[in-house]
């Protein structure tokens, strides 16, 4: 026993002189700096069928290998999408990407007879959950709040519509809403914000549970953007109206199970020439990442420029930018989130012990951690630039169908409406490095 306890107390001593030995290395080394190789995985026409997935303002929601779009507009006469689902196959490598991707075209067909399945919608939430996606809220073909606070569900496996319904009698859901957020919390689901009837942005937060059927209030957030995401029971926001500085949101949503509520904490970061930061933007992207070893960030991409124009809580407009400006941003930046713990689940000590966690450790001492850092994203090309044929990027868009590939390092986009307020039909991976 003697034996064994000074081999630990050795083997401790190791590491912490390594740990030493390193420390000036590790925190010159960034920690935030990531690079991104865009592969198109397909492209449709707009031409009139049902097939077609031109479209902006739709969801896309992975689960497993594919993704599963629903909903939005297509590019005829801004016309309303019919309310069956797409199912695109995701490659899982570069050379899958190359040959295509598998496609079905599902009837929205109830699970249970009678119980009914989602209107054709657009601007609606939508998230992954337990092999299901589910769907909440959206506008109508004439733009007006599809009045269904339902959480529909979707089966993957059994291609058919399930309703989840509030029980009304010991709570009120939340207001009819589009353009809100709908995140998975295990078999519950967190909804933020999104616009009324008239068009006036909502700050308020909600949690259904699943088992009691109820929706609960959590504290209204501090700003009304459509930039959010959610990751390690925390809800994120990033809000900006001008080229200085934009701020940061975030409420760990755990603390509501039971116990004192939780308060929503917020950082200030500066977006001006002298420091790296990205600029104001809505309807684009942001989503949590991870390109493992405990390392995790928000990816904040693409979208349309942020301006005085867009409504404020209180619903006033403001003079728009000059023309000069661009209109959308074609940009990738990542936020650092605090790095993850030791997996209780390691079958060896590489798989247990982060290395993403003991290099925050020893940033830390040193005053250098990368949390909350901002870093933009270099884009790569692809291998064969010469027998590349088509775009090499996506392009600068807003109100495309987004969601992470299930690993965490690689993202799907499908659509949008370009600079030109065009709507687009391509669908595309971006894999992190």
């Amino acid at each position: 026993m003697a034996e064994l306890a000074a081999g630990a107390l050795a083997a401790e001593q190791v590491l912490s002189t390594a740990a030493q030995a390193t420390a000036a290395y590790t925190v010159a080394q960034p920690t935030n700096g990531l690079k991104a190789v865009f592969s198109q995985i397909a492209t449709s026409a707009a031409d009139g069928t049902r097939a077609s997935l031109v479209r902006s303002h739709h969801s896309l929601t992975v689960v497993g290998n594919r993704a599963y779009i629903f909903g939005g507009r297509t590019s005829s006469n801004n016309k309303l999408a019919d309310n069956e689902i797409h199912v695109v196959a995701l490659p899982v490598s570069r050379e899958e990407t190359a040959k295509g991707s598998d496609y079905r075209l599902i009837p929205a067909l109830p699970l249970v007879e009678h119980e009914g399945v989602p209107s054709a919608r657009s601007d609606h939430a939508a998230c992954a959950s337990n092999g299901r996606v589910a769907v909440f809220g959206g506008a109508d073909e004439a733009g007006a709040l599809v009045q269904d606070t339902t959480i529909w569900l979707f089966d993957v496996e059994k291609s058919a519509w399930h309703a989840l319904r509030a029980e009304t009698s010991t709570s009120l859901p939340p207001p009819a809403r589009k353009e809100a957020k709908l995140f998975a919390q295990g078999n519950d689901f967190v909804l933020y914000g999104g616009q009324d009837e008239g068009g006036v942005p909502l700050e308020d937060v909600w949690r259904f549970n699943y088992e009691s059927k109820t929706w609960t209030p959590l504290p209204d957030a501090p700003a009304v953007t459509s930039n959010a995401a959610f990751a390690d029971d925390t809800l994120y926001l990033i809000a900006g109206n001008d080229d200085l500085s934009s701020s940061l949101h975030f409420l760990d949503t755990s603390h509501h199970a039971e116990g004192p509520q939780a308060t929503w904490e917020s950082i200030i970061f500066p977006t001006n020439p002298l420091a790296p930061g990205p600029r104001p933007r809505e309807n684009g992207g942001l989503l949590h990442v991870s390109t493992g070893y405990g390392r995790n960030y928000l990816l904040y991409f693409f979208g349309e420029r942020s301006t005085a124009s867009s409504p404020t809580a209180s619903g006033e407009e403001k003079t728009p930018p000059s023309s000069s400006k661009p209109t959308q941003w074609s940009d990738m930046w990542t936020l650092q989130l605090p790095s993850s713990d030791v997996a209780h689940k390691s079958t060896s000590i590489s798989e247990a012990v982060q290395p993403a966690k003991i290099k925050d450790g020893i940033r830390a001492l040193f005053g250098a951690s990368g949390k909350h850092t901002w870093a933009e994203v270099q884009v790569r090309p692809p291998g064969d630039v010469s027998g590349h044929t088509g775009k090499l990027h996506p392009g600068p868009r807003g109100f495309f169908g987004y969601d992470v590939i299930e690993k965490g390092n690689s993202v799907v986009v499908w659509g949008g409406v370009d600079a030109k307020g065009e709507t687009e039909g391509d669908g595309w991976i971006i894999r992190l490095e």
